[in-house]
C-alpha cells in the first residue's frame, strides 16, 4: 500500500497594493505583497500558518498550480512564490512544487522582452528542483517535466508553454510532442506509484458560472487519452478559480479519471464574479497495487476577520470529499442508516 498526503495552493494573484496599469488601480487579491501580518485573520498566509501550527499540520508535498503572481507583476511573482515556500516549510513538505500560470508568464511583455524572462528568473527552485537528468530543462524546452518521488510520480505540464505573445495567451495548450514524450516514459514504467498531473489549464471543458470555454488545453483530448491508457490517478489544476471534483471518462480504456479544479487560494475576482471563495486543500491519496488510487479531501475556507475555516455551504468548497470508491450509491446509504441507528440505539 502507498500512501502520500499533498497540500494545495493555487492562484495566489500576489501583487503589490499600489499595482497600476493602464492608469487603473488593481485590487485582485487578499494577498498583496507589502500587507502587513497584523491582525493575522486579515493576512491569507499568516492565518494559515496560524492553522497548520494550531492543528499541527503536515504534508509530503505543497503543489502549486500557477497563477502566484497577478498580470505578470514581477514582485507579486516572488512574494508569491516566497509564500508557497513558506508554507510548505511549515507543512514539514519534502518539497515544494509548481507549474506556470498564465498570470506568470509575461505574455504581453509588461516587464520584459521575452515571456519566460521573469520565470526563469525566479530560482530558488521555482518552478520545481532540478536533478541530475535534467527535468528542469524538459520543462523549459517541451514544457513537461516528471518528478519521481518514493511513492510518487508527478507529471508536471506547462500549459502556458505556448504564451510566447498576447494573441497567443487565450488558452493553454500541449504540443504532439509532448503528449509522446508522456506516453514513452510511462511505457517503461514498472512499478505502481501513484501518478499525478500538475497543469494550471483545466483539460476539460470547465464554463458553469459563466466562466468561459476557449480557455481549455488545446490538444487535451489526446493527452487524457494517454493519461488514462497508463491509469493515471488525479490530474490537478488551478486557473478557474471554482473548486470542483469530478470524473472524466476516457474513450479508448474505459479508465476514469479524477481530476480537481483547485479554486483559489486568495484571489478576489472569484468573489466579485461568481461568488466563489478562496480554498487552501489537503489530500491523502492511497494505492493498493494496480487498483485505483483513492484520495480524501479536506478543505478550509478564507473568510477575512475570520481566517481559515472549515466551511459548509452552497457558496464554498465542501469542507469534505473524496475520490476512488468503488461503492454504489445504495450501499454508501445503507452504511449511513446503520451508523445512524447504532448511535440512536446508544441513547
Amino acid at each position: 500500500m502507498k500512501s502520500i498526503k499533498i497540500a494545495i495552493v493555487s492562484d495566489l494573484h500576489c501583487h503589490p497594493s499600489d499595482l497600476v496599469i493602464e492608469g487603473k488601480k488593481i485590487d485582485d487579491t487578499y494577498l498583496k505583497t507589502d500587507l502587513l501580518r497584523s491582525p493575522n485573520k486579515d493576512h491569507p498566509v499568516e492565518s494559515l500558518l496560524k492553522l497548520i501550527k494550531a492543528e499541527d499540520l503536515e504534508c509530503d508535498l505543497t503543489l502549486c498550480p500557477g497563477d502566484f503572481t497577478n498580470k505578470s507583476n514581477v514582485q507579486g511573482l516572488i512574494s508569491g512564490w516566497d509564500f508557497c515556500l513558506e508554507i510548505g516549510n511549515a507543512l514539514k513538505s519534502s518539497d515544494v512544487i509548481g507549474t506556470l500560470g498564465n498570470h506568470d508568464v509575461d505574455s504581453f511583455l509588461n516587464y520584459s522582452e521575452y515571456s519566460l524572462t521573469n520565470v526563469k528568473g525566479v530560482k530558488k527552485g521555482f518552478p520545481f528542483k532540478d536533478s541530475s537528468n535534467g527535468i528542469l530543462d524538459k520543462f523549459w524546452s517541451l514544457g513537461c517535466g516528471i518528478i519521481e518521488k518514493e511513492d510518487i510520480r508527478i507529471i508536471v505540464v506547462n500549459s502556458c508553454h505556448f504564451h510566447h505573445n498576447k494573441f497567443k495567451s487565450g488558452s493553454g495548450e500541449v504540443s504532439d510532442e509532448l503528449i509522446e514524450y508522456v506516453d514513452e516514459y510511462l511505457s517503461e514504467v514498472k512499478d505502481d506509484k501513484i501518478c499525478l498531473l500538475l497543469t494550471h489549464h483545466h483539460p476539460i471543458d470547465h464554463s458553469m458560472l459563466k466562466l468561459g470555454e476557449e480557455d481549455k488545453i488545446l490538444n487535451s483530448d489526446k493527452l487524457l487519452e494517454i493519461l488514462g491508457k497508463y491509469r493515471v490517478d488525479l490530474i490537478i489544476h488551478g486557473h478557474k478559480h471554482h473548486a470542483l471534483l469530478r470524473y472524466h471518462q476516457c474513450l479508448e480504456n474505459n479508465h476514469k479519471i479524477p481530476i480537481f479544479s483547485s479554486g483559489s487560494f486568495s484571489a478576489t475576482s472569484n468573489i466579485i464574479f461568481t461568488q466563489q471563495r478562496n480554498h487552501f486543500h489537503m489530500i491523502e491519496i492511497s494505492k493498493n497495487g494496480t487498483k485505483n488510487a483513492k484520495g480524501k479531501l479536506k478543505t478550509w475556507t478564507y473568510f477575512p476577520m475570520q481566517g481559515w475555516i472549515l466551511n459548509h455551504d452552497n457558496k464554498g468548497f465542501d469542507a469534505y470529499c473524496g475520490f476512488g470508491s468503488e461503492k454504489k450509491v445504495d450501499n454508501i446509504a445503507t452504511e449511513i442508516e446503520n451508523i445512524i441507528d447504532v448511535g440512536e440505539n446508544r441513547k
